[in-house]
């Protein structure tokens, strides 16, 4: 394969703008800040509660697979019914019920190390005092002004919402940090590949990504002890990549070993050394 060059062999800085958070969630994340500034006030038709409703429960002998659950202990509290609050099985519990109405509610919850599939049992006994409507204000500047400095209009508070969901910088093990860093690498590419140095079926951007490894490997000048190869070869431990390491040797493809683990180490380099981040 010919010897390739760069434009620059620094690390890798990548700056890439933050995905645009969808604006229903911008809406419900709002509508929970203005639950607490609402006013409410009680129903006084007859009739069960429904998915939506916001009511004034009381829960006791909380328990998960018969264990005490003090998080799911309420008293005489405010609760919006379908609000995420709890499981939505334990919403469904709650549908129909009239206040004044007590009953033994049973809800399935995933454990947050649970396996998928896996749910644990929730019961307790859950009291519907009342059931409420609820007036949200209205959202203006003015009352932005007012409830939610320093932001000082709605297109600024909304702004500021959406923040909160922003993707921190990227970490280093992420699966796509390696492949970021290499495509921008690529572009520093100073000749354009030989398409003799074409495997059968590479595509032209995969062979880019090559020489320009390659040429980073060349800077640094990676040389690498037959420890540091086998080092180097795919595999979850010691054992398995000596293995595979062998095997190559067996198949006559020990260059092809080496080449292979010269280049692993250069992305190593890169990967550590290199930056991407969300502005």
């Amino acid at each position: 394969m010919k010897k390739y060059t760069l434009t620059s062999y620094d690390p890798v800085e990548l700056d890439l703008p933050k995905p645009q958070v969808p604006a229903s969630l911008v809406d419900a994340q709002i509508e929970k800040l203005l639950e607490p500034l609402a006013e409410y006030h009680e129903i006084a038709e007859e009739r069960g509660v429904m998915m939506g409703d916001h009511v004034v429960v009381t829960t006791v002998d909380a328990c998960i697979d018969g264990n005490p659950a003090s998080n799911f202990v309420l008293e005489h509290s405010l609760y919006h019914v379908g609000g995420g609050e709890m499981p939505r099985t334990f919403d469904d519990e709650l549908v129909g019920m009239a206040p004044g109405e007590t009953k033994g509610a049973e809800a399935k919850i995933k454990l947050p190390l649970a396996k998928d599939g896996d749910a644990s049992r929730l019961t307790m006994q859950v009291t519907v005092e009342k059931i409420l409507s609820c007036r949200t204000p209205e959202l203006t500047d003015a009352f932005v002004a007012e409830h939610f400095e320093p932001a000082t209009t709605v297109a600024e508070f909304r702004e500021g919402v959406a923040k909160q969901f922003g993707l921190p910088d990227m970490a280093k093990n992420d699966a796509q940090f390696p492949d970021l860093v290499l495509d921008e690498l690529a572009k520093r590419l100073v000749e354009d590949p030989d398409p003799a140095d074409l495997l059968p079926g590479q595509p032209l951007d995969a062979l880019r990504i090559t020489c320009a490894i390659d040429a980073l490997a060349d800077h640094l000048d990676i040389e690498l002890t037959d420890a540091d190869i086998t080092a180097q070869m795919p595999g979850n431990d010691a054992e398995q990549r000596e293995k595979i390491r062998q095997q190559l040797e067996d198949q006559g493809l020990g260059d092809e070993a080496r080449v292979f683990a010269r280049r692993e180490a250069a992305l190593s380099w890169l990967v550590n050394n290199s930056r991407v981040s969300y502005k």
